[in-house]
């Protein structure tokens, strides 16, 4: 939920998840849910219920990032977990409806990334600050970069957009995996600010999730980079049984 980037491919896209956490925080590996009347993938945060990346059979996918614009206060306690709000992103048929009518009153500070990729491509970014909603159009005809605020102040989220610019500068025909060994890369001598993170033996950088979306293949590849273990589920196969 930490750094997270958007790949445009020709004939789709790949959204793919750093996340940088707490090791000891129980974790599930990515499974396929049925609730809220729809089918979602994401691997599941067992303290509080919720998750940082997921993808449904209604084509909408959702990524999130701790923080808005600069690192917070925190304030406790909060009201739900900001992965329990991404979750409710799939309760409404728009990104903008979601915008309009989500309470996010005394919901910690957040940026939710929101993808509705049915018939076209509708990317749409919320930044809540704790008081204020924050919203923009994403342009999907480029690739983008974010970093959480909460754990990277203004020259490290710097630092990862011009690894970023040096990465797709070498790559100019970019595949999912490609994207996934940017994201597993060490830039830096600086192991607490590295893209692979680790800041003490249990904040650290444990596990990448990417979502492939294009007109072959739809899949959600994770790797739980505490277990070495990797696991990619059917994204196709779940569309076909709404």
């Amino acid at each position: 939920m930490c750094t997270v980037t958007f790949i445009k491919h020709k004939d789709g896209f790949s959204l793919t998840s750093n996340r940088d956490e707490q090791a000891s925080r129980p974790t599930l590996a990515p499974q396929v849910f049925k609730e809220l009347d729809q089918q979602l993938v994401y691997p599941k945060d067992r303290k509080a219920g919720g998750t940082w990346i997921a993808s449904s059979n209604q084509n909408i996918s959702v990524c999130l990032l701790n923080g808005a614009f600069k690192k917070h206060q925190r304030q406790l306690p909060y009201n739900r977990s900001r992965g329990q709000v991404l979750k409710e992103r799939f309760l409404y048929d728009s990104n903008q409806k979601f915008i309009q009518d989500v309470n996010l009153e005394n919901v910690e500070p957040f940026t939710l990334l929101m993808i509705d990729h049915n018939d076209s491509i509708d990317f749409m970014e919320l930044v809540w600050d704790g008081v204020k909603k924050y919203t923009k159009n994403i342009d999907t005809s480029m690739h983008h970069i974010w970093a959480s605020a909460t754990l990277y102040n203004k020259t490290q989220r710097q630092n990862r957009r011009d690894w970023f610019d040096v990465f797709l500068g070498q790559n100019k025909a970019i595949k999912p995996q490609d994207t996934i060994n940017f994201h597993t890369g060490s830039y830096t001598k600086d192991k607490a600010n590295d893209m692979m993170m680790q800041r003490d033996q249990d904040l650290k950088t444990t596990s990448v999730s990417q979502i492939n979306i294009n007109t072959k293949f739809r899949n959600f590849i994770y790797k739980d980079l505490e277990t070495s273990k990797n696991y990619q589920l059917n994204l196709n196969t779940l569309c076909q049984t709404v």
